[in-house]
C-alpha cells in the first residue's frame, strides 16, 4: 500500500508522516514548498510539489490510498477555509476516483457534526468541513472521515474517546494521537466510517475496533 499524504508539512500532517515512516508504510508527501522536500526524503518518502489551489492530480499516480491532512489555519480567513477545507478536499476525491484510488481518509473536525453549535469564529470553518465531508461520503470511495475534537500540541498518549457529536464537553486530543488514529484506521482497513473522537482513556486500536 502506498499512501498519498496531502498536507504533509502541516501541524497534523508532519506527525502523520512520521508515523507512516515508523509503520513502514510507503508514502508520497504532497507539499507546496519544494524546500521542505528533504525532510520527507529523510523519512524515505517520495514528494510531489503542488499548490492545493491549482491542479494537483499528478500526485495520485501509483497511489493506493489518500490521507487528506491539510487544513486552514485559524487566522487565514474564510477564503482559505473555502479553498483548503472544502474545495481541495472535493478536488482530491475527484482525482482519486479518476485514478482508481479507492481508499480515501480525510481529517475533518468534530464541529462538522453540527456547525450550528460552533462558536461564531469557527462557524464558516465547520460548514466547509461538513460540506467536504458530505461530498466524500456521497462518493463511491471507500472513505473514512475522522472528526477529532479540539487539537492540542501536547505529546500523544495513545488513547482517545469515541464521541458521536459536539454536544457536551470533550477533552482535547493531541495531534500525535490524531496521527495514530490515521495509522490504525489504515492498518485496520476501515471504510465507510465517520469517526468522531476526543481525548480519552481508551487505547486507540481498541477504540477503533469497536466503532
Amino acid at each position: 500500500m502506498k499512501v498519498l499524504l496531502i498536507g504533509a508539512s502541516g501541524r497534523t500532517g508532519r506527525p502523520v508522516a512520521q508515523k507512516l515512516h515508523a509503520a513502514a508504510i510507503p508514502f508520497r508527501a504532497l507539499i507546496r514548498n519544494a524546500a521542505k522536500a528533504d525532510e520527507f526524503h529523510r523519512l524515505g518518502a517520495e514528494t510531489a510539489i503542488a499548490d492545493l489551489a491549482s491542479d494537483f492530480s499528478h500526485a495520485f499516480e501509483g497511489i493506493d490510498a489518500v490521507v487528506y491532512a491539510a487544513g486552514s489555519a485559524e487566522t487565514e480567513g474564510a477564503d482559505q477555509e473555502r479553498q483548503i477545507d472544502r474545495d481541495a478536499v472535493i478536488h482530491a476525491a475527484d482525482y482519486a476516483k479518476q485514478r482508481g484510488v479507492n481508499r480515501f481518509l480525510v481529517i475533518s473536525a468534530l464541529l462538522a457534526f453540527d456547525p450550528t453549535r460552533a462558536p461564531d469564529a469557527l462557524r464558516h470553518y465547520a460548514e466547509m468541513k461538513q460540506a467536504s465531508d458530505d461530498y466524500v461520503i456521497a462518493s463511491t470511495l471507500d472513505y473514512v472521515v475522522l472528526r477529532p475534537g479540539q487539537l492540542s500540541v501536547e505529546p500523544g498518549v495513545g488513547t482517545i474517546q469515541i464521541v458521536s457529536g459536539v454536544a457536551g464537553s470533550h477533552a482535547p486530543v493531541a495531534r500525535e494521537d490524531v496521527a495514530e488514529v490515521v495509522i490504525e484506521a489504515l492498518k485496520a482497513g476501515l471504510s465507510h466510517k465517520v469517526i468522531g473522537f476526543a481525548g480519552g482513556k481508551d487505547p486507540i486500536a481498541s477504540a477503533l475496533a469497536n466503532v
